[in-house]
């Protein structure tokens, strides 16, 4: 891979994994109780393998986790210094654990749109903190769209999306995150579709496009 484009890749997944980071320290709060987040994983659909400083080497030709035919999610674009398509992605049985601590309900069946409600809710606090984040970085502005929601397979959704706005070659860096337990645990998915602008990094004047 040339350097400035592994440069390029390190700063991107160092980028994600601040926004991942934010959201999580929200997410935390939002569920009071301690979760953790993954270094993040390249994954360079334009090559076989992507090796990035920032993902302690970890490159995938196939996405982090695979999904299942529950799993929700919720879909983005971001707008700004970091235009981007952002997933947040929850496997079925965390996305009804996520559900019924947020909304209170801990047995019976769940409304289907006490679930989108409380979904959406989640969504729009850890991608508006994946955003601060990024932009607190570059010392810029960056906005999230009103969000798409997928209530079930949201993995072959995400791809759709994915492969719909930036092609089935875009670049995706993920960071996983759950609680101590895994009862509750997901995936953000940040692909980069253009950089508008970047703030000056020491020793380096120059402006970066993806």
């Amino acid at each position: 891979m040339h350097p400035a484009r592994k440069a390029e890749i390190d700063r991107l997944a160092g980028l994600a994994n601040l926004g991942a980071e934010q959201a999580c320290e929200a997410f935390a709060q939002m569920l009071n109780r301690p979760i953790r987040t993954d270094a993040p994983v390249v994954i360079d659909g334009s090559v076989e393998a992507a090796p990035s400083a920032a993902s302690e080497g970890a490159a995938r030709s196939e996405p982090a986790t695979q999904g299942d035919a529950g799993s929700t999610g919720v879909f983005f674009e971001f707008d700004g210094c970091l235009e981007a398509l952002v997933g947040i992605l929850f496997p079925g049985p965390s996305s009804e654990a996520l559900v019924r601590r947020i909304v209170g309900i801990e047995s019976g069946e769940l409304d289907p749109t006490v679930v989108e409600s409380a979904l959406m809710e989640v969504g729009n606090i850890l991608a508006s903190h994946v955003a601060s984040g990024i932009a607190d970085e570059l010392r810029s502005r960056l906005l999230p769209s009103i969000p798409s929601l997928a209530m079930q397979d949201a993995e072959s959704e995400l791809r759709n999306f994915i492969d719909g706005l930036a092609g089935p070659e875009a670049l995706r860096i993920e960071s996983g995150f759950s609680d101590e337990s895994g009862e509750i645990r997901g995936r953000l998915v940040l692909v980069p579709t253009q950089v508008a602008h970047w703030a000056p990094i020491p020793g380096d004047s120059g402006t970066h496009d993806v």
